[in-house]
């Protein structure tokens, strides 16, 4: 009896596991309606001028998929508030934008999760200004889980390892997840230049100066291959045999002079 109600005991915690296990992972958001543009300001400036690394929306027209997405493609989006600079508006609210998508990473075995590089076009302005250039917070888009969804889901494929029958096998070959950005998803990106509209009829973009590294040359680690190899200059071969030494000069007997000491007379 006791052996049955262990056994009841595995099934019943076995068959809650099957049950939760697919809720442990996150699910993607629902897809968020589209509205119309508004006319509200995009960052707002106290003076004339919109620093360098002022926030703007940018809501996505085309779905992003990581698995269905090629590189090279172009999506669509456009800009979710106006952006009034000293009561100029440079970029109405709805103005078209677009982003190139670099490389993706499908999701694949191994629960690995896809992955989408990304490269944000600059955005063009109204009344005849250049182009402003924008860049993304994170160019590199992937699916990011809190610690909390990381420890369920960790815990999770432990218990079910233990519980269930080959569940270690399908825990290693299972497929992760695509990342999907769907249709009015919001996506933040940052100026690039700082826009001057101090004369409403000629606003001026200006961008950063290039970092100075204290003029000090860099390092290379790619040392350039000469034009051609010199060929190297050998030594002078060393003489056969044993060194013998010049003989030395036989002594020859030389004159000495021998000095007696005088005798003094005695008193």
């Amino acid at each position: 009896m006791r052996l049955g109600r262990g056994y009841a005991a595995g099934l019943f915690a076995a068959a809650t596991l099957v049950a939760i296990a697919p809720a442990a992972r996150a699910i993607p958001p629902p897809v968020a309606p589209r509205t119309a543009p508004t006319a509200t300001a995009a960052a707002a400036a106290t003076g004339a001028t919109l620093p360098y690394g002022s926030t703007l929306l940018l809501v996505l027209d085309d779905k992003i998929d990581s698995g269905s997405t090629r590189p090279a493609s172009v999506i669509h989006m456009h800009l979710k508030d106006a952006l009034v600079v000293a009561g100029t508006v440079v970029a109405p609210a709805g103005a078209p934008a677009t982003l190139a998508i670099v490389t993706t990473q499908g999701a694949h075995s191994g629960d690995i999760d896809g992955a989408v590089q990304i490269h944000l076009d600059p955005l063009a302005l109204s009344g005849g200004a250049p182009p402003l250039p924008i860049r993304a917070y994170h160019e590199y888009l992937n699916i990011e889980l809190t610690s909390g969804q990381q420890s369920t889901r960790s815990t999770t494929d432990t218990v079910a390892d233990i519980f269930i029958p080959y569940h270690a096998i399908y825990h290693a070959f299972r497929r992760g997840r695509q990342l999907v950005l769907p249709v009015g998803s919001v996506l933040r990106a940052q100026t690039a230049a700082t826009i001057d509209a101090s004369d409403p009829r000629h606003v001026v973009l200006s961008t950063p100066p290039p970092f100075v590294s204290n003029y000090d040359t860099p390092h290379s680690e790619l040392t350039a291959p000469p034009l051609f190899t010199p060929a190297p200059t050998r030594p002078k071969p060393l003489p056969r045999g044993k060194p013998t030494l010049p003989p030395t000069p036989a002594p020859t007997p030389t004159a000495t002079a021998f000095v007696t000491p005088a005798t003094s007379p005695t008193p």
